[in-house]
């Protein structure tokens, strides 16, 4: 006879995505400085796939493993080409004397897929236009040592660290009023030069006003609603929990490995494991079938030290787990719980004796 519990989550293989909602038309008409969200880049970056045979031998791609090659393709098709450019960008600029808090001072850089774009100001003192010139001769050395894609430059009308003084004057304005309390996280929109804010819910008209009349760079406004996930916690860190393959900060004090947790979240970091921050985290109730010695949570705990040791890889950092299934088998006094690795390519069982 089995007592059987099956998660929610078993059948949830990708992360939720975000439930964007944009402003009314009215909204964008009525506030000049309010926009919906920050524009996509122009420019369409380079992949590894577009390369030529020749270039393709200057990156190192086997260092990623086929499990995280499948996982995400795209990991091979920018990660390397990013990883190589930007190393010869930092160190052509060094050589000149430059850091990249140089270049935040007169523009900014940012990635598209595995091309570098670097914005300068138009308007440049004459020490700002040499500091420039240096590093438009990186811009040639790049393009010679890759190809003409492989970087690409534009015109902004501020710069990184003058859109940071936007950003700090913004944090300003919404300490202490009521976007505070209906606010996830707020940043800049580099390639656009403005400033962005994510909600979890629409901003009234009087909130929408004190955004538009105290910004001096447009504001892109994003709601999210939260997305929803079940599942076990099989490790922690600091103030970060590992569910369903997906790191959570703002993890609550309480919250320990094994606990059955539903999470309340937003925005998605692509990674292996993703990235995201909890907005609330409820640990649920932690069941025990009949017949067990033990509470589910604590056969979780003893499950993942079980995994750890039979999944031991040269470097243990990539050693993550996800509780796919579990259950207690009440005629062998024994727990199965199934995990989802980043190690292995199959799934890993592990028998746990209920003590």
């Amino acid at each position: 006879m089995f007592a059987l519990l099956l998660l929610s989550s078993c059948s949830q293989s990708e992360p939720p995505q975000e439930k964007n909602k944009s402003m009314s038309a009215d909204h964008k008409e009525s506030y000049e400085m309010i926009v919906d969200a920050c524009p996509e880049p122009t420019y369409d970056g380079q992949t590894f796939d577009e390369l030529s045979a020749e270039e393709k031998e200057l990156y190192d791609v086997g260092e990623m493993s086929d499990e995280m090659k499948e996982r995400n393709p795209d990991l091979l098709q920018v990660t390397p080409l990013q990883s190589k450019r930007q190393e010869f960008f930092r160190d052509s600029i060094s050589e000149k004397g430059y850091t990249l808090d140089d270049l935040r001072n007169i523009g900014d850089m940012y990635m598209v897929e595995g091309t570098i774009i670097l914005q300068f100001k138009d308007q440049l003192t004459e020490e700002e236009q040499k500091v420039k010139e240096s590093f438009m001769k990186t811009v040639k050395e790049i393009k010679q040592k890759f190809n003409e894609n492989a970087i690409h430059t534009e015109k902004v009308e501020i710069s990184a660290n003058e859109l940071r003084e936007q950003h700090d004057a913004l944090s300003g304005i919404l300490d202490g009023s009521s976007i505070e309390n209906k606010l996830w996280g707020y940043g800049t929109c580099t390639p656009s030069k403005q400033l962005k804010i994510e909600v979890t819910e629409q901003l009234t008209e009087e909130e929408l006003k004190l955004l538009n009349e105290n910004a001096e760079v447009e504001i892109a406004v994003q709601v999210n609603e939260p997305s929803q996930l079940e599942g076990y916690v099989t490790e922690v860190r600091g103030n970060e929990m590992l569910v369903d393959m997906i790191w959570f900060s703002n993890r609550p004090d309480a919250v320990k490995v094994g606990d059955h947790v539903n999470v309340s979240y937003t925005n998605v970091m692509e990674s292996l494991p993703a990235q995201a921050g909890a907005m609330e985290t409820e640990i649920l109730k932690d069941s025990q079938p009949e017949g067990a010695d033990m509470k589910t949570s604590a056969a979780i705990k003893k499950a993942v030290d079980q995994a750890k040791e039979k999944i031991q890889s040269p470097s243990h950092e990539s050693e993550y787990l996800s509780v796919r299934e579990i259950e207690y088998n009440k005629d062998h006094d024994q727990w199965g719980v199934l995990f989802e690795t980043t190690v292995e390519e199959e799934m890993v069982e592990i028998q746990v004796k209920d003590e």
